[in-house]
């Protein structure tokens, strides 16, 4: 039932783990997704303002020649004017020379003709009459004609700068409207980037979450398995040491009675006659609870062993050393040993006896 309960635990945190990541890869899409956006949007802002640049140029171009046309009109108007002066005031004088020549009361066109004293004379009268009267018709129609051309063109001016002032509002409207295109795409642009800058914001956040829960689990783990690992150690030097005390009460053959104690009497191992002892490196001695009682050293299931030697509830024999810190299991000539105490010579190992 336990193992059914872990494994469905694992999977329910496996399934969040997907539903997390789920979430971040949908995120970074929706990353991605306004990146493009934004890149589009860009490119096509890049173009509204090439164009509002090159209308900008346009409407430059018509108010100059506006300007210019406006200048050719007021010079064509004066032009227009210095030939109606000129047309009316050669009006007057040929009205002058016809008055004079046929309203003078003293000389008639016909006396002059009669006065030549010959038919060369009569007729080179006759030719002057006729070159005047035809110097001041051309003449008029001269003016005339450039009164009419010079009209003529003021009009074509004026026509063609209504045409370029026509041009040029439509060239303002167009203006205004791409300059609001342009002002309405740049607020969507920065809004954009707010947005993709606050989605990367919140997935450096969750990346650096997810990076801690790692972490956490991580360590959560390496804890377990470090506790798995004492607790087996553990398990084996209480197992050893068990069995120690198994084969030490059971060896009847290799020990002898030593103040109501089994104590072995094969060699290498440390007795109370002998007293000093030298194993696996160390000087082994031991002290007795009947000369230190040891109550402060709080061993749990404190008890004498056959062997005589004090041991605890895992049946390790209780030492002193100053070599190790307290909790060390260590290796004696009587079996698997914990440290409980200290105060002995360093490389010395003192084990707690009923001797």
């Amino acid at each position: 039932m336990k193992h059914l309960l872990k494994k469905l635990i694992r999977t329910s945190i496996f399934c969040t783990g997907l539903l997390f990541f789920a979430g971040i890869m949908v995120e970074a899409g929706d990353i991605e997704s306004m990146e493009n956006q934004s890149s589009n949007l860009k490119s096509e802002l890049d173009s509204v303002n090439q164009e509002l640049l090159d209308i900008g140029n346009d409407i430059a171009d018509a108010e100059e020649k506006i300007e210019e046309t406006t200048g050719e009109i007021e010079k064509t108007r004066e032009q227009l004017a210095i030939a109606r002066h000129s047309e009316k005031q050669q009006y007057e004088e040929l009205k002058l020379r016809i008055r004079y020549m046929y309203e003078n009361d003293s000389v008639s066109m016909l006396e002059v003709l009669i006065a030549a004293e010959s038919m060369n004379e009569f007729l080179n009268r006759v030719d002057f009459i006729q070159n005047v009267s035809e110097y001041d018709r051309n003449k008029l129609e001269e003016f005339r004609t450039l009164r009419e051309n010079i009209a003529d063109q003021e009009k074509h001016l004026v026509k063609e700068k209504k045409s370029q002032v026509k041009l040029q509002k439509e060239l303002d409207e167009k203006q205004d409207t791409l300059q609001a295109k342009a002002d309405s795409m740049s607020m969507d642009l920065a809004s954009l980037k707010n947005k993709i800058q606050t989605l990367r914001a919140e997935e450096a956040r969750k990346a650096a979450e997810e990076a801690q829960r790692k972490k956490e689990e991580q360590a959560r783990r390496d804890a377990e398995a470090k506790k798995a690992a004492d607790a087996k150690k553990t398990e084996e030097a209480s197992a050893g040491a068990k069995k120690g005390n198994s084969d030490t009460s059971n060896d009847k053959t290799s020990a002898n009675k030593d103040g109501g104690y089994d104590m072995p009497s094969g060699g290498g191992v440390l007795t109370k006659k002998k007293g000093v002892n030298y194993y696996n490196g160390h000087r082994e001695t031991y002290y007795s609870q009947k000369v230190l009682p040891g109550h402060g050293l709080k061993i749990p299931g404190r008890h004498v062993a056959s062997d005589g030697t004090i041991r605890d509830s895992d049946g390790y024999i209780c030492v002193a050393s100053s070599d190790y810190p307290k909790g060390t299991v260590v290796k004696t000539s009587l079996g698997p040993g914990k440290v409980y105490d200290s105060g002995c010579a360093s490389g010395t190992i003192d084990l707690y006896t009923d001797w």
